[in-house]
């Protein structure tokens, strides 16, 4: 049985075979009059699953409406953008303006609710969608068949969480789809297609679409990584692009391997986002399961999700509510029910927020209250917690914690709660002194589903971030505390070396100075807890700090070392000068006496000292009887 299930959006498919809510997602990528649906090429980047099939679909387009509606009465069409440009002629040639909806299906289903767009009435307004989208919503098909070409084809792609490269057989023709990005160079492109064409392989599409914002932080973290300087990742070009390659041969094809392996050496950034059979085939597991329904008859059903029936709100427990866990309640009490726990008593902030406030020793009513328990505590403060609190009632249970570092909070969690509490490691590169309560627009948070068995209720705690436009990054716990240890501890070493009060306060000031006092501000607000935390599971930290002493202690030797070269150099020079002076002294005694010898009698040596020394203006005594003004001139040989 095939169990077909609607989604709202393209990215809703996305998440849905992430989340393992469904097994494929089957989007549309290309139109062949409309054009690519950008859309989802860039949600491929995104998501991190694979082609596993591909099927170009021949699209009729019919307008339909509601009974007794004529041809003549319509005045808008409205359906999805792709299916409006596929009809573009017929609409302008019957003076029909397109008004775009978020699906071809959805568009007959408005018209069915009457929940139509401004100025759009029943009377007035017709969907272009398929002849079964106006059969399941009752509307009465106009005229078929009105897309402006009988070759008009839609290529859809199946998308699955595992590749089927491995069922790729020699006899089965395959294509292969790749995304790269490439340096800014002369000729760039022209080498990355070369990898292909000595080598015979074929190409069936090439595209190029803008880099999204995340690649491009990508592409400068690895920059950094190869030891280019920041200044010059900064020199990337303003419009970057991605190139979308589809090739014909399989992925394991020794070309084929020899070609991407040639690719990777030229691309900044390269990605292979499935091998698959060409013109609809089907391999592998997903081959077995469309033979079984051939073979008992069944065919599609459309289901619902989980995730669509529940639309109630989460019970969230928030353990420790200090300044950052009072940071995170406000925001996340806008969307869930929220509780707190802390050994200070928070009533009076809780109430304020809105929140309900446990004291410690009703801890046992708190936890059965949520669905959710968050620790919003310290890192030196958290296994010391985790033991204080029974685990009995976290069976079945959703545990986050949002410490800085996760490693650490990980290890206590797996080791002390039950193996069916879901556990779920988010870290929050944010907090009150660095973003504002109700804007967490772009703000990075790093999340690893470290046992989740209720999937529904993780991505539902996840989406309070989600809905407020956080930058998700889903990665392993280890390999984002190796990322992220030793730039936040250096982050607040520095603020903390800094210290706000002694950074003068001033009306101009460069972008240089303006990020210290950025930096002084946001670590001046975190406790020393927070550091130490950062510190003491940080392995690298301690030679973090020797480094910081050996550099200061190196810029106070070189201060030193060049304000003794300087002094020296002025001590020498004023040597000089004093020779300089007692030479020119003595040459001045001898013409005051007129002791001076005849022109052709002057030695070399005297000459030669006269000529190099500079000129000096002096007024010099001669003998107690006499002396030289400052305009006297020595006679010239």
């Amino acid at each position: 049985m095939v169990n077909t299930v609607g989604r709202p959006n393209f990215e809703a498919c996305y998440k849905a075979v992430m989340s393992k809510e469904c097994d494929y997602a089957c989007v549309p990528v290309e139109n062949s009059l409309g054009g690519s649906i950008h859309e989802n090429y860039d949600l491929m980047l995104r998501y991190d699953l694979t082609i596993v099939a591909e099927h170009d679909f021949r699209v009729h387009h019919c307008l339909s409406a509601k009974n007794g509606v004529k041809k003549n009465d319509i005045k808008f069409a409205i359906s999805h953008p792709q299916a409006l440009a596929q009809c573009d002629n017929y609409l302008r040639a019957n003076g029909i303006t397109p008004i775009p909806t978020y699906d071809t299906a959805g568009s007959a289903k408005m018209i069915s609710e009457n929940d139509l767009p401004p100025g759009c009435t029943v009377e007035n307004t017709a969907a272009i969608a398929s002849d079964l989208a106006a059969e399941t919503y009752g509307l009465n098909v106009l005229e078929s068949c009105i897309e402006d070409d009988d070759s008009n084809f839609t290529r859809f792609l199946l998308l699955g969480r595992k590749g089927i490269v491995q069922y790729l057989t020699k006899d089965v023709p395959a294509k292969t789809s790749v995304v790269f990005t490439l340096p800014d160079s002369p000729g760039a492109l022209y080498k990355a297609l070369a990898c292909f064409s000595l080598r015979d392989i074929d190409f069936s599409k090439i595209e190029s679409r803008p880099t999204s914002a995340n690649l491009l932080q990508f592409l400068r973290f690895r920059s950094q990584l190869e030891g280019k300087k920041a200044r010059e990742a900064a020199k990337m070009p303003r419009f970057r692009y991605c190139f979308y390659l589809d090739f014909l041969a399989s992925e394991l094809d020794e070309d084929a391997q020899n070609a991407l392996h040639h690719l990777r050496e030229q691309a900044s950034f390269m990605r292979v986002l499935g091998s698959y059979p060409q013109k609809s085939r089907l391999v592998g597991p997903i081959h077995a399961a469309a033979q079984t329904i051939e073979r008992i008859g069944s065919g599609a059903s459309s289901v619902t999700l989980p995730s669509d029936k529940d639309t109630g709100r989460l019970k969230i427990g928030i353990i420790g509510y200090g300044n950052f866990g009072r940071f995170l309640g406000k925001k996340i009490a806008s969307q869930h029910e929220v509780s707190c726990l802390d050994t200070i008593d928070k009533s009076k902030e809780a109430h304020e927020d809105g929140i309900s406030y446990f004291p410690p020793y009703d801890v046992s009513s708190f936890l059965k209250s949520v669905d959710v328990v968050v620790f919003a505590v310290s890192l030196n403060e958290f296994e010391e917690v985790v033991r204080s609190i029974p685990v009995d009632p976290l069976e079945g249970k959703l545990v986050v914690e949002v410490c800085p570092l996760g490693t650490h909070p990980k290890n206590i969690m797996m080791q002390y709660f039950p193996f069916n509490t879901d556990i779920l490691c988010c870290n929050p590169m944010f907090g009150p002194s660095s973003a504002a309560s109700d804007n967490w627009d772009g703000l990075p948070l790093i999340y690893d589903k470290v046992r989740v068995i209720d999937l529904r209720r993780a991505n539902k705690f996840l989406s309070i971030f989600e809905d407020a436009r956080c930058k998700m990054v889903e990665m392993q716990t280890e390999e984002a505390d190796a990322f992220t240890a030793d730039a936040e501890f250096i982050t607040h070493l520095t603020g903390r070396v800094l210290d706000r009060e002694s950074l003068p306060p001033t009306i101009v000031c460069s972008k240089e100075y303006a990020a210290l006092l950025d930096v002084a501000d946001m670590t001046a607000a975190d406790s020393f807890d927070l550091f130490y935390g950062l510190f003491k599971f940080n392995k690298n930290a301690s030679s973090h700090l020797n480094k910081m002493r050996d550099n200061l202690a190196k810029i106070e030797r070189q201060i030193a070392a060049r304000e003794a070269y300087l002094t020296a150099k002025a001590e020498l020079q004023n040597d000089e000068r004093q020779r300089l002076l007692a030479e020119c002294k003595d040459l001045l005694r001898e013409v005051a006496r007129g002791n001076i010898m005849d022109d052709g009698d002057i030695s070399d040596d005297f000459e030669e000292k006269l000529v190099s020394s500079p000129p000096v203006v002096l007024g010099i005594s001669a003998d107690s009887n006499s002396t030289i003004g400052t305009n006297s001139t020595i006679p010239s040989k």
